[in-house]
């Protein structure tokens, strides 16, 4: 079914964010103080944060003593912090940013622990209480949907699904308002940065988020993974110039998608082992064959090379033979590792990019008579 659980992943997301304060070092770095229940003196906790690769890793410890202890330090920009004490399951999250934080924890439920302090924080607070109703709402009818789903209930299912559909829709919302109104918050990069990933909003309108941004709050690590997302979408996206690319045919020879440019070519992903592909594959002979002598070109490029695959190129070139497709081939044979997926930001096939005859995306992803009517329409027939 479709993303329907924005909001949870949105909660779970900024938990990795919750909440933090200043310190006695009046701006110049953050003090975080916890006071814990249930854990004795002499037991130690541990700071951890993100890195490159988004694991916690060590940043600094301290030890329980009077029911309390503390972190002090300096953070260039704001990022995530986790917090685990030995001794206690689970862990608290909170922004790590230059205040005095204050946290009000438990042992048996470390997660729950009350953070407060600090402009993010302040706001991740605010942004989770605002939102709590619609959360509650959407929790209800997972749990509902799973139950249905469980006792095969198509009819109650497909209700259900279209209440989830509707939830999403006002979440998705509430966050768009949510970034409109705080344009300079950590939460907001946060959102944008998981809605883009969702594919909930456009690498334009994401880019003009970004562009907005202070300077400072573009350092952090969650506003440079946005400014990378953007950045690769927007290779790939609608109005922009298609990339060119060199790979080798069946036969070894290299071609670049500048060689074989027509009036109108369309860049097509695919396998051998991709059955969607293989569907549509005689749909697209058909319309080739109809329009190759008006100008139009079609470029393949095969993600075969799965690690599965005994013999990629086998089935690759046997796949070209039993589907009669008669442009321009090529491959890596590297599946979706391969160099040009990646360029045009490619997650799953079939996909197909529309290029007119300056080389520049005017659409993507079409198929049967959508296909065939763009086509007609770039060659001005």
């Amino acid at each position: 079914m479709k993303k329907v659980f924005l909001m949870a992943g949105i909660a779970s997301l900024l938990l990795f964010t919750s909440c933090g304060e200043q310190s006695q070092s009046n701006g110049s770095g953050y003090t975080i103080e916890t006071t814990i229940n249930g854990i004795p003196d002499g037991v130690r906790a541990f700071l951890r944060v993100p890195n490159d690769k988004g694991q916690p890793v060590p940043k600094d410890t301290a030890i329980v003593q009077g029911g309390k202890f503390i972190f002090t330090g300096k953070t260039e920009f704001p990022q995530m912090g986790f917090v685990y004490v030995n001794g206690a399951p689970g862990n608290y999250t909170l922004i790590l940013e230059n205040s005095d934080i204050k946290v009000e924890a438990y042992k048996d439920s470390l997660p729950k622990a009350k953070v407060s302090g600090g402009k993010h924080n302040k706001e991740y607070v605010n942004f989770i209480e605002d939102s709590k109703i619609l959360s509650g709402k959407m929790q209800k009818a997972r749990e509902r949907y799973a139950v249905l789903v469980k006792a095969k209930d198509t009819a109650s299912v497909a209700m259900v699904r279209k209440q989830l559909s509707d939830l999403e829709k006002e979440a998705i919302g509430y966050q768009e308002q949510y970034v409109i109104e705080h344009p300079d918050s950590y939460i907001s990069v946060l959102l944008v940065n998981r809605m883009l990933q969702n594919k909930l909003t456009t690498a334009p309108k994401a880019k003009v988020f970004y562009d907005g941004l202070p300077s400072d709050m573009k350092k952090t690590k969650v506003a440079e993974d946005l400014f990378i997302k953007i950045t690769e979408l927007l290779r790939a996206a609608v109005g922009s110039v298609a990339t060119n690319f060199t790979a080798p045919n069946p036969e070894g020879k290299n071609i670049s998608l500048n060689d074989i440019k027509g009036k109108v070519t369309v860049i097509d992903f695919w396998a051998a082992w991709c059955r969607p592909c293989r569907i549509e594959n005689p749909n697209v002979v058909n319309i080739y064959n109809k329009y190759h002598a008006d100008g139009l070109e079609i470029i393949g490029v095969s993600l075969d090379g799965r690690p599965n695959q005994k013999n990629a190129k086998e089935d690759w070139i046997r796949a070209i033979e039993q589907d009669g497709l008669p442009w321009h081939q090529v491959s890596n044979l590297a599946g979706f590792r391969d160099g040009i997926a990646r360029t045009y930001n490619i997650r799953s096939i079939p996909a197909t990019f529309i290029l007119d005859e300056t080389g520049t995306i005017v659409a993507k992803n079409l198929r049967g008579a959508q296909l065939e009517a763009k086509i007609v329409e770039l060659l001005g027939k």
